[in-house]
C-alpha cells in the first residue's frame, strides 16, 4: 500500500492552500565566520560594528578631557591677554590682531585637516594638534614672561605671541575636525546631535576653569608659569590619546582633495550651506562679545587691570558655566531636533545682548552675558549636529572641518570689528550689532527649507543612548 502524499495546510476559513517549503541548512563554507568578521568595520550605527558600549563611552570620555583641557588653555587668553596688552602699554587693536591672525589659519586650516583624517583616520590628527598647541601655550609663555620683565620690547612681546597663536590656528586646528568626525562616525542620525553637544561642551567646560584658574594662579605664580602648566597638561592628554583611544573604523575616503578652496566650495553644497551661514553668524556674534568683555566691564566700572582680570574672569566662568548647562543638561533633557536648537539659541542671544546694554550694574551685565553664552550652547550644538546629520558618512570629515572653519571665520570678523565698534561707536556697539546678527540667524534656523530638510531626517527615539 502506497503512502499518500503529504498535504500542504489548508485554512479552513478562506480554504486557501499554504504550500510549505522545508528548511534548507546554510551552507557555512561559502561564507565563513573568520570572512565576515574580518570585513572592512563600518560606522558605529552599523550593527555588525564590533565596538562596543562601553568602548565607545570611554573613548569619548578621553577626548572630552582632552578638548577640556585645549578648552582651558584657549579661553584663558580672553582673561589674561587685555590686561597684559594694558600691562605692556600696547594698544587694544593689537589684541584684535592676534586673535584674528589664528583665527584666519584656523578657518584655513580646519577643512584640509578634516579632509585628511577622511584619508588617514581620526587618531593621528587628534594627536598631532594637541601636540601643536602644547607647543604654542609654551611659545606664548615664552613671550609674555620676556614682555613682563623687560627682556624684549613690548611690541616684540606681542609679535611673538602671535607667532605662538599662529602655530595653533595652522596645525592646532586639526583637533577638533578630526574629533567630531571620529564621534560622527560611531553615533546613529537620532543621537548625532546631542553626542557632538557633549563632546563641544567639553571646549565650553574648558572655558569655565580656565579663565578661573586664570584669576587665581597667574596671581600666585605669573602668566607664564600658568601656561607652561596648561602646555604640560596637553601634553599629557595627546599622550593618552595615542596610547588609550581605539580607531576601529578605517577611513573611508581616499582621494579627497586637499585645496582649501576646493574643501570650501563644499560648504556651498545645498545640504550644509544653511548650517555653513548660520554657524559664522553665531561665531561672530559670540567672539563679538569675548574680545570686547574685559574692556567693557573696566571701562563701564572704571576697573584698573587688575580688577579687570578679576571680574572679567568670573563673568567669562559664569557664561562658560551656562554654556555647559545647555549642553549638557538642556539638550539630552529637550531632545529638540536642530531646527529649534538654533532658533531658540539665536532668539536667547539677541534678549542677552539687548539686556547688557541697559544692565545697571556688574551682576546685571553678567547675567546678560550669561544669556548669551546658554543661547550660544544651544545653537552650536544646533547647527553641528544638523550640518551632520545632512552629509554621507563618506563626508563627515570635510562637513566636521567646514563646521569648524565657521568658528575661525568668527574669530576673523568678530575681535577685530568688535574692538573697532567699541573704539569709534562706543562700548554698546559691539552688542547691538550682536543682536542684529543674531535676528538674522533666526531667520535663517526658521525659514531655510535646508534646515527643515535635516530636522525630517532626525527621528529621536524616546530615549536615546547618550555616548557620554
Amino acid at each position: 500500500m502506497v503512502a499518500a502524499p503529504a498535504r500542504s495546510p489548508t485554512c479552513s476559513t478562506c480554504k486557501y492552500v499554504f504550500h510549505v517549503q522545508a528548511p534548507t541548512r546554510y551552507d557555512w563554507s561559502q561564507n565563513p565566520p573568520s570572512e565576515r568578521i574580518s570585513a572592512p568595520v563600518p560606522a558605529r550605527f552599523d550593527p555588525s560594528n564590533p565596538s562596543s558600549d562601553p568602548e565607545r563611552r570611554a573613548a569619548f570620555r578621553l577626548l572630552f578631557l582632552c578638548l577640556m583641557a585645549t578648552g582651558i588653555g584657549n579661553n584663558m587668553l580672553f582673561a589674561i591677554l587685555p590686561p597684559l596688552a594694558r600691562g605692556l602699554g600696547v594698544e587694544e587693536y593689537w589684541v584684535g590682531a592676534i586673535y584674528t591672525l589664528s583665527a584666519t589659519l584656523f578657518m584655513m586650516m580646519t577643512p584640509i585637516w578634516g579632509a585628511l583624517s577622511d584619508r588617514h583616520g581620526r587618531k593621528p590628527y587628534i594627536v598631532f594638534g594637541l601636540s601643536a598647541f602644547a607647543c604654542s601655550t609654551l611659545i606664548f609663555a615664552a613671550a609674555a614672561l620676556a614682555g613682563e620683565n623687560g627682556w624684549i620690547p613690548p611690541l616684540g612681546a606681542i609679535f611673538a605671541m602671535a607667532l605662538a597663536r599662529t602655530l595653533f590656528g595652522s596645525l592646532g586646528s586639526a583637533t577638533n575636525p578630526a574629533a567630531q568626525a571620529y564621534v560622527a562616525d560611531r553615533t546613529s542620525p537620532e543621537e548625532r546631535t546631542e553626542a557632538l553637544a557633549g563632546l563641544t561642551a567639553a571646549f565650553g567646560l574648558g572655558a569655565v576653569i580656565g579663565p578661573t584658574l586664570a584669576a587665581t594662579f597667574v596671581e600666585w605664580v605669573g602668566v607664564a608659569a600658568f601656561m607652561v602648566m596648561i602646555s604640560v597638561t596637553v601634553a599629557a592628554g595627546a599622550l593618552g590619546i595615542f596610547m588609550r583611544l581605539p580607531e576601529k573604523t578605517p577611513p573611508r575616503a581616499q582621494n579627497r582633495p586637499l585645496n582649501p578652496l576646493k574643501q570650501f566650495a563644499f560648504g556651498a553644497d545645498p545640504r550644509i550651506f544653511p548650517f555653513m551661514v548660520y554657524g559664522a553668524i553665531i561665531w561672530i556674534t559670540q567672539s563679538l562679545s569675548l574680545s570686547t568683555l574685559a574692556f567693557f566691564l573696566m571701562d563701564r566700572l572704571m576697573l584698573d587691570e587688575a580688577q579687570g582680570l578679576q571680574l572679567s574672569s568670573i563673568a567669562l566662568a559664569v557664561g562658560a558655566g551656562a554654556l555647559i548647562v545647555a549642553q549638557l543638561v538642556v539638550i539630552p533633557a529637550l531632545k529638540a531636533s536642530p531646527r529649534t536648537l538654533m532658533t531658540q539659541g539665536a532668539v536667547i542671544t539677541v534678549l542677552g545682548s539687548l539686556f547688557m546694554l541697559v544692565a545697571p550694574n556688574y551682576g546685571g551685565m553678567v547675567f546678560g552675558y550669561l544669556m548669551t553664552s546658554f543661547a550660544f550652547g544651544l545653537a552650536r550644538s544646533g547647527f553641528v549636529g544638523g550640518a551632520s546629520v545632512s552629509v554621507t558618512p563618506e563626508e563627515q570629515g570635510r562637513a566636521a572641518g567646514l563646521t569648524t572653519a565657521t568658528a575661525g571665520l568668527g574669530f576673523i570678523i568678530g575681535p577685530v570689528g568688535g574692538l573697532y565698534l567699541f573704539t569709534e561707536l562706543g562700548m554698546f556697539a559691539p552688542y547691538l550689532a550682536a543682536a542684529a546678527l543674531s535676528v538674522v540667524a533666526a531667520a535663517v534656523a526658521w525659514f531655510h527649507p535646508g534646515v527643515a530638510r535635516a530636522t525630517e531626517a532626525v527621528k529621536v527615539k524616546p530615549e536615546p543612548k547618550a555616548p557620554l
